[in-house]
């Protein structure tokens, strides 16, 4: 009798926790099953003369039955000479005030591995209005690169040979807005493994909302090459568990990853020393920077299509838990 009231109290405590994950609100969510790319904010260069550079498929998709394909031509040129092909997303303002926090992640898969030479970035916030970048995520070949921007550019992180062409990637982020630089944050995890903990720097360049871009940007240069990225499963949230840092293909979420950011946002900063050298015109004047007229308003491999919800496994561990309570009253 007594194992079976254990037995219990075991399926409700795994009830409690995974309806907790199921019920997890998010603040916004970008995963284009609506069939287009309604939900972001602002898209640049979506097409260029008539040709679409960012287009909604099927064929390769991580969560859900809908992913965008970006690809960049040397003609996807914004006014201020730069090459790119993005999707952006801004917050209400309040989640990017001073003292406030953003989870935010997507997954990304790339068809063949992209160019070192030149690089790209992948992905990074900037402020509205002033249009400075304040971090981001720079990708020469399969090394991805984490850079703070302010007060000074550090590189937070390097990952050789981190992103594997052929699967899909997730990319999370923990930020504490602050135009402080000794109480701004920067947590960062690929593939559900931390590898930025903490990391001080000043992440709100002025009181203008921040907003995030993500896609494939270059500088103004010319290239003969056609870069390709595919994104899913883009999210807004207020805690880790909303943005899934380990929801990839074939991988059960680890508990523990959530576990492991308790706290993380009050360490003390990791001191990973400047990076002076890679300081390019990006750190002045921000490579996202649009016209006050462009303000923000607003390949077949079919892997991953989504996964069991927690109301599944909750419906499963009811069942069993009326299994227990029938036992014991025979």
């Amino acid at each position: 009798m007594r194992r079976h009231v254990v037995l219990g109290l075991v399926a409700v405590s795994a009830m409690t926790a995974l309806a907790s994950r199921a019920s997890a609100q998010v603040a916004w969510r970008g995963d284009f099953e609506t069939g287009d790319t309604s939900q972001f904010s602002y898209r640049l260069n979506e097409t260029v003369e008539g040709r679409r550079y960012i287009t909604v498929q099927s064929d390769t998709v991580v969560e859900g039955t809908r992913a965008a394909r970006i690809e960049l031509h040397d003609d996807a040129v914004w006014p201020n000479g730069l090459k790119r092909v993005e999707l952006s997303h801004q917050p209400d303002a309040a989640r990017t005030a001073e003292g406030a926090e953003t989870y935010f992640a997507w997954s990304l898969y790339l068809p063949e591995t992209l160019s070192s030479d030149p690089a790209q970035t992948i992905g990074y916030w900037e402020s509205a209005d002033s249009y400075r970048q304040m971090m981001a995520f720079d990708l020469s070949g399969t090394t991805l690169t984490f850079t703070t921007r302010q007060p000074s550019n550090v590189e937070q992180w390097r990952g050789e040979g981190v992103i594997t062409p052929g699967e899909w990637h997730r990319i999370a982020m923990h930020v504490r807005w602050s135009k402080d630089a000794a109480i701004g944050r920067v947590s960062v995890w690929l593939d559900g493994d931390r590898v930025v903990d903490g990391a001080v720097a000043r992440t709100l360049n002025d009181d203008n909302p921040h907003f995030v871009q993500i896609g494939l940007l270059r500088g103004a240069i010319s290239f003969s090459d056609v870069p390709v990225i595919v994104i899913d499963d883009v999210v807004e949230g207020n805690s880790l568990a909303d943005v899934r840092p380990a929801d990839l293909p074939g991988e059960e979420p680890d508990a523990g990853v959530m576990e492991r950011d308790a706290g993380v946002i009050d360490a003390g900063g990791v001191d990973a020393g400047s990076d002076a050298g890679r300081s390019d015109a990006s750190s002045d004047a921000d490579a996202g920077r649009m016209s006050r007229e462009d303000e923000i308003v607003g390949g077949s491999c079919a892997v991953g299509r989504g996964r069991p919800t927690g109301t599944l496994v909750i419906a499963v561990l009811l069942t069993s838990l009326g299994m227990v309570v029938r036992r014991r009253r025979r």
